[in-house]
């Protein structure tokens, strides 16, 4: 069964909102690392394991690859990949990700875990130059970018209480679905 029902769905993305939509499977036969095994493609491939307390594995493991969508910043500078094309950001860094963020915020839906899909990704440490100002930085010896972001397509989300895995893909309302 496919989650939500068509005319929850149509409720769900009044206004043009992002929906998540899923289908659940029984996984008893897979584990998260096996399962991530047959997703990982790529650079940008992840697994993200939930832990409760900081001590106790939690109970959702979330994965993906081959996103839709990847925001690179370094410095002052970031672009956007997207459809093998490369688009120089015409904003500072920050201003682009928290409209890329605001653009792929999804509606809740209950039976999903609070994170099942959006930006995944990292700030590096000199990122803090985007919020105050700081003496010049040394040497970069790394050449690693300041900020990677990704959106995903489809994320998995196995359910270690229930030995369930969801399928979870987005649609934007305002279409036909």
């Amino acid at each position: 069964m496919i989650v939500p029902t068509l005319p929850e769905f149509k409720a769900l993305a009044k206004g043009g909102k992002l929906v998540p939509v899923y289908r659940e499977v029984l996984a008893d036969l897979d584990t998260p690392v096996s399962a991530f095994r047959k997703v990982d493609e790529g650079p940008y491939a992840f697994l993200l394991e939930s832990v409760e307390g900081g001590e106790k594995w939690g109970r959702y493991s979330i994965l993906g690859s081959r996103p839709s969508l990847v925001f690179v910043a370094r410095g002052d500078r970031c672009e956007i990949r997207q459809g093998g094309r490369v688009t120089p950001c015409t904003r500072p860094p920050i201003e682009e990700l928290a409209d890329l963020l605001n653009r792929h915020q999804a509606v809740a839906l209950p039976g999903l875990p609070r994170f099942c899909g959006g930006a995944v990704g990292y700030f590096g440490y000199d990122a803090v130059r985007w919020f105050e100002r700081l003496p010049a930085r040394a040497q970069d010896d790394q050449n690693l970018p300041d900020a990677v972001f990704m959106f995903g397509d489809v994320v998995s989300v196995f359910d270690g209480l229930t030995h369930t895995l969801k399928v979870v893909t987005h649609a934007r309302g305002g279409g036909d679905p």
